[in-house]
């Protein structure tokens, strides 16, 4: 009978987990942060586009990469009739 009450804690624990695992080396945005999968399956932050714009200008965004490799900053592009865009 003392295995009963064990029992329902381990598996109250496991239903409340809130971490976020994932896939080994798959990345994400979230927000302005660009995020990879460690090997311990946990989501980190591997550039912050933010910070990314306060040291080279501009605007920048975290984006799916065209060929799928990835997510990264990259630069917002600005419209040609928008101040500073191409002419």
């Amino acid at each position: 009978m003392r295995v009963l009450p064990l029992l329902i804690c381990v598996v109250a624990v496991g239903a409340c987990d809130p971490v976020d695992h994932c896939r080994v080396n798959d990345t994400r945005c979230s927000g302005p942060v660009a995020q990879v999968c460690d090997s311990d399956t946990r989501w980190v932050e591997i550039m912050n586009c933010d910070e990314v714009a306060a040291q080279s200008g501009g605007a920048w965004t975290c984006q799916k990469l065209d060929d799928g490799s990835g997510h990264t900053c990259l630069p917002v592009e600005q419209d040609a009739g928008e101040e500073g865009g191409a002419q």
